[in-house]
């Protein structure tokens, strides 16, 4: 409040907006303004402009702040920066925190936060335009918005100011009462007249108070009556809905009848025609012979005019039937001939739909056959490897019986080269020959050191067993007939060389190995 002496009230009891002390100033309210938020309300109050949302009730976030037993009212006023002349610093200030927890205040006695525990009810209030009053103007719409957005209350809040200028109390003060006025003092009430918020900016007696509070009961009064009739024209009015449908019917009867009309007008025209012929007919028929001669031969007879004029008119009107008959065969081709072209489309519209069906059934069995393919080859692979492993173990099964055959080949013949080196003929035949057969034995075994020699570079020990495996029954055979053979009578076959390692000698002693291979 400001101390400079300014005239706000003129001699005849006038304020400087034209109002009374005892007037408020003019109100509009809208509802459901926004749609996100759960209830909404726009208020403007005199050049004051304010905006409410109202969301909830609601899960609390910070959990920490939730309350087991009621629901928590969260209340945020703020002024936007361009709602005064001196741009207002934006974010929220001393003033702004002093406001918003007075106005939560002056809201939980009414609203029944007991039946949503664990909840929050949010009420944000931004004030677009500000010209004095206007936390009480955020109050009033915030009742307005909580009442739209279904949240139980008791009763509906208002809230409206009185203050003192030149020394009068007035009510509901505005921009310049406010900064040049003496006093301000807003109040808050329900509409059982009790009082949620109490505020005073000024000095005041006593005396003025009470008739401050006179005044107030009576704005607050006027302010609830604006406030019930705006909720009750929103809640009270009748639905919408059905009568949009029946608008919709009505339209597609009237397409109906349009469409309708056409045929029933040519058809009345035509039943009128076919009267109007028969009618024309009749007298035709009831003509006597007498007056068709009188016609004949007085062409003048009025009579005979009046047939004749009759007769035109129907042959007019005839023709004017046909040819209302042929527009109407006209359009019922029309029709027909549309409703065929729109069953082609429709047919060729579901051809499209069968081959596009079928080109996709086609690459869904390529696809397949594309998975059998790759699967038939991978278990060809399978197949192969596991024919190559039982070759190897076929091949390595192979060898260790060729080895165990070679260990009972040598075991039989040293078993046989003992029984002959215990026969005493075969010694003298051995002794006989033991010149040539030595020098042979110094060759085969030379060749034989060669070949080993050979084998063991190229990695190849498997084809000396064979060679030596194959020898054997060479010697067996020799030494066979050598036993057959009698002891005078000499062998006359020295030339023949042994084909194999194996080397005779008179005394076993001599060799260290009895009919092994000197390898």
């Amino acid at each position: 409040m400001s101390g400079k002496s300014v005239k706000l009230i003129n001699d005849d009891g006038l304020r400087l907006d034209g109002r009374h002390a005892d007037e408020i100033r003019p109100m509009k309210i809208e509802i459901g303004v926004l749609s996100r938020a759960d209830g909404s309300c726009y208020l403007e109050w005199g050049r004051n402009k304010v905006l409410v949302g109202v969301f909830g009730p609601r899960e609390v976030h910070p959990r920490c702040s939730q309350r087991a037993d009621t629901a928590v009212i969260r209340y945020k006023y703020n002024m936007a920066s361009f709602s005064t002349e001196d741009r207002a610093r934006p974010g929220p200030s001393r003033r702004s925190i002093e406001i918003s927890k007075v106005s939560r205040e002056a809201f939980e006695p009414v609203i029944m936060a007991e039946l949503f525990p664990k909840t929050a009810i949010d009420i944000f209030v931004e004030v677009l335009q500000a010209d004095a009053g206007t936390r009480t103007a955020a109050i009033n719409a915030s009742s307005i918005a909580l009442a739209d957005a279904g949240i139980p209350m008791k009763g509906l809040i208002t809230s409206c100011a009185f203050g003192k200028v030149n020394g009068q109390i007035v009510l509901d003060l505005n921009k310049e009462e406010d900064n040049y006025g003496e006093a301000d003092f807003p109040v808050a009430m329900t509409q059982d007249g009790e009082i949620t918020l109490l505020q005073m900016d000024g000095n005041l007696t006593p005396d003025e108070i009470r008739k401050g509070f006179e005044l107030v009961k009576k704005g607050c009064k006027e302010i609830l009556e604006i406030q019930q009739a705006v909720l009750r024209k929103k809640f009270e009015t009748p639905v919408e809905e059905p009568e949009v449908e029946t608008a919709e019917e009505a339209k597609q009867a009237e397409l109906e009848v349009v469409e309708t009309e056409p045929s029933l007008e040519y058809a009345s025209e035509a039943a009128v025609v076919e009267e109007i012929v028969e009618e024309a007919e009749e007298p035709e028929e009831g003509l006597s012979e007498e007056t068709v001669e009188a016609c004949a031969v007085n062409e003048e007879a009025p009579e005979c005019e009046k047939l004749e004029e009759i007769i035109k008119d129907a042959e007019a009107e005839v023709i004017e039937g046909e040819a209302i008959e042929e527009v109407i065969e006209a359009e019922e081709e029309e029709a027909e001939e549309e409703a065929e072209e729109e069953e082609v489309e429709e047919e060729e519209v579901e051809e499209e739909e069968v081959e596009e069906e079928e080109v996709e059934e086609e690459e869904v069995e390529e696809e397949e056959a594309e998975e059998e393919e790759v699967e038939e080859e991978e278990a060809e692979e399978e197949e192969a490897e596991e024919e190559e492993v039982e070759e190897e173990e076929a091949e390595e099964e192979e060898v260790e019986e060729e080895e165990v055959e070679e260990e009972e080949a040598e075991f039989e013949e040293t078993v046989s080269g003992e029984k002959v080196e215990a026969e005493p003929e075969i010694e003298e035949f051995a002794e006989e020959e033991n010149q040539p057969e030595a020098e042979t034995q110094l060759e085969e075994e030379a060749e034989v050191e060669e070949e080993v020699q050979l084998e063991e570079e190229t990695g190849v020990e498997e084809a000396a067993s064979e060679e030596t495996f194959e020898s054997e029954p060479g010697i067996e055979s020799k030494a066979k007939s050598r036993k057959g053979a009698p002891v005078e009578q000499p062998v006359e076959e020295p030339e023949e060389e042994c084909k194999g390692p194996w080397k005779v000698v008179k005394d076993p002693s001599e060799s260290g190995s009895r009919g092994e291979t000197d390898e």
